[in-house]
């Protein structure tokens, strides 16, 4: 891998970084790989290991204090080795999917410190505002900004420039048994995601769609655009539904009736 390829990777995970304090949408496996398979020059690769690194985070977010595996590195550093080893391999497919899951948890415990470390410029700030420098406060946001940046560019930078040679004797030394079981794992894997992801979002009136989508896919025959069209139909009717469900319910009930006495008297 030539030095202008892995800084243009590392330039890529550090402007995805900036993506925590955003709305988390850039991390995404399918959105983050394919550019460093364009980098790479090997599209179909980074499509095809973003595409399954995807299904098998799918179900993944941060939700309260927990914060899920790194999914920016991870996919940078498997669609990289998956790319640089054997392609689009299954052998490729698998050492990449092991990386990627690799990679990703201890990219996580890095995050963890980094954002113990962050509290630090709150304090920063503080200190600076009693102080009336408020001219300086912006120091602390660039701060931020370069840490935020540098905190993915320099782990990718050092993981896939200096790790090729690394990967191909791994992978000469590992039984190809165990490569077998990787790959098996791989596509297994995928479906596991989609089953936490279901969990989490089937409730008891989502049922009917499933088992319309797999009757659609299976028994009629319908590819993925058709029923994904579908789906978009459905889901605008839905949500054109339940908006005229909740104005009824906001809607003041006025109870009309005549008064106790037509003459406007009192009801003795």
């Amino acid at each position: 891998m030539a030095v202008w390829q892995a800084l243009l990777i590392a330039v890529w995970a550090g402007y995805c970084s900036f993506d925590d304090q955003g709305p988390q949408m850039l991390r995404r496996p399918l959105l983050v790989g394919p550019i460093v398979g364009i980098i790479l020059g090997d599209v179909k690769t980074g499509l095809i290991i973003s595409a399954t690194l995807e299904l098998m985070w799918m179900g993944l977010g941060n939700m309260a204090g927990y914060k899920t595996p790194d999914m920016i590195i991870g996919t940078i550093v498997g669609t990289t080795i998956s790319i640089t080893s054997t392609g689009a391999t299954a052998e490729g497919i698998a050492a990449g999917v092991a990386a990627a899951t690799t990679v990703a948890v201890l990219s996580q415990q890095l995050l963890l410190i980094f954002d113990f470390v962050r509290q630090f410029f709150a304090v920063w700030a503080d200190r600076l505002a009693l102080t009336g420098e408020f001219d300086s406060i912006l120091m602390v946001n660039y701060v931020a900004i370069a840490f935020q940046f540098l905190l993915r560019a320099v782990p990718t930078f050092l993981v896939v420039y200096f790790s090729a040679g690394v990967v191909d004797k791994i992978l000469n030394v590992i039984p190809s048994n165990i490569l077998k079981g990787l790959s098996t794992a791989s596509g297994i894997l995928p479906a596991v995601g989609l089953s936490i992801l279901m969990t989490m979002m089937m409730k008891g009136f989502m049922w009917p769609f499933l088992i319309f989508g797999f009757v659609a896919s299976t028994y009629l025959g319908l590819g993925i655009l058709p029923v994904t069209l579908i789906s978009l139909a459905f889901a605008m009717l839905y949500s054109v539904m339940m908006e005229i469900k909740d104005r009824q319910n906001e809607t003041p009930v006025t109870v009309s009736g005549r008064g106790d006495d037509e003459d406007g008297g009192y009801d003795l």
